[in-house]
């Protein structure tokens, strides 16, 4: 019965308190709360955060007039901090959005509560949020994105081919030298395989480094340690240690029917010089010649060179024939340690690198024959050419060069 009766008071009080509230003004209920009606200013509205380095970028909405300023709290491990954000017409905010970046941060997460105040005091419901800040320990663990190929050339430059860019990667930075001798920098996109610099100084290295973003919406960038690269390359260094060097070579004394010349510059032995070494009927080739109606028939171990010393390294000597005979005789293109070239039967023991032309390149058809040799220490090398022609009867051996030339690898 007891039980029943209270079920009853409840619903007959409310009535009555609806019943009062319709017999007074509207605003009279306020007098039986006595610390006033609770006003709360708009909270923070589509809350966002950037990442940054050492800081953290914080935007949210806020469309109330009546707030006149925001509070943001931060906490990380115990350690607080805040910053007062004032709302007012001058502001400089757009959209109605609220931005504020949170500098000076530890490399941590760090937890938010921003808070909205009208000109009374009153305080918003607090809304929460969470971001991490980045710094150098994130920064140090970057990688480069390795260069996976590279071609060079004088004509078309020098042209990279990249390995993937990994996930934070946003692109590269690339400083170098072009041919004017002018610094330059360009961008290249994390989407980019392949980068061109057609105006690329090869003999000064490359600077590049990569740039990350921990999140895509980082306002800051993030580097990776800076690469030096040198782009090792082929140095012609002709000019500088070899002469007479091209068609059409400059000629010593006549050796044979008014045709056959020495060649200036050129060492050689007597089998060498046996029918001279410059075809002035051919305008200019350098040639070693032997025939059953010259002055000299048959050539053992005629050699044509000339002597350098060069450091350390690695080099590459270039030949470009343009005629042998067919049949020829035994044949050699040589680089060789000493002030001598070896004879035909010690060129594939002694030689630092040998090649031996073809037979049958016909008149003007020009080739090219390359020798690779390294050395170990500063040496004299001897480049150039040795022969055994011992032609039958009415039938000529001879080959004929149009130009040399000397390259290091740097």
């Amino acid at each position: 019965m007891n039980n029943f009766i209270k079920m009853i008071r409840f619903p007959v009080a409310v009535i009555c308190c609806i019943l009062l509230s319709n017999c007074y003004g509207s605003d009279e209920y306020k007098q039986y709360m006595p610390d006033g009606e609770i006003i709360y200013p708009q909270k923070a509205d589509a809350v966002n955060t950037y990442t940054g380095k050492n800081r953290i970028q914080l935007e949210w909405v806020i469309v109330d007039p009546k707030v006149t300023s925001c509070k943001v709290f931060y906490e990380q491990s115990g350690i607080t901090g805040e910053t007062t954000v004032p709302i007012n017409a001058g502001s400089g905010f757009e959209d109605d959005t609220i931005r504020v970046i949170i500098p000076d941060l530890e490399e941590t997460t760090y937890a938010f509560r921003i808070i909205s105040f009208d000109d009374y005091g009153n305080a918003s419901i607090p809304v929460e949020t969470e971001e991490s800040a980045y710094g150098d320990m994130y920064e140090s663990s970057l990688l480069n994105r390795t260069i996976r190929s590279y071609t060079y050339n004088e004509n078309e430059g020098l042209n990279l081919t990249w390995y993937a860019a990994d996930e934070t990667e946003i692109g590269i930075t690339i400083e170098y030298t072009d041919v004017n001798g002018a610094n330059q920098t360009m961008i290249v996109s994390n989407t980019e395989t392949s980068t061109a610099i057609p105006d690329f100084k090869i003999s000064e290295p490359i600077h590049y480094r990569t740039m990350h973003k921990p999140t895509p919406t980082s306002i800051d960038i993030f580097y990776a340690q800076p690469v030096v690269e040198r782009i090792p390359y082929w140095a012609n260094i002709t000019a500088d240690l070899l002469k007479n060097t091209e068609f059409p070579f400059n000629t010593g004394d006549m050796i044979y029917g008014n045709r056959y010349y020495t060649a200036v510059d050129w060492k050689y032995n007597d089998a060498g010089i046996a029918n001279g070494n410059v075809d002035t009927q051919r305008g200019g080739t350098l040639v070693i010649i032997a025939y059953s109606s010259f002055a000299v028939g048959t050539i053992t171990n005629g050699k044509l060179y000339q002597s350098v010393e060069l450091e350390s390294g690695t080099y590459r000597f270039d030949v470009q024939v343009n005629e042998t005979s067919n049949p020829m005789g035994q044949a050699y293109i040589v680089a060789a340690l000493g002030d001598d070239l070896p004879n035909t039967n010690r060129v594939t023991q002694d030689a630092l690198a040998y090649v031996v032309p073809p037979v049958g390149i016909a008149t003007g058809d020009v080739r090219t024959f390359s020798l690779e040799f390294d050395l170990s220490e500063k040496s004299v090398v001897s480049l150039g050419f040795v022969v055994t022609f011992e032609p039958p009867a009415g039938t000529i051996h001879q080959i004929h060069f149009r130009k040399v030339e000397l390259w290091e690898r740097r």
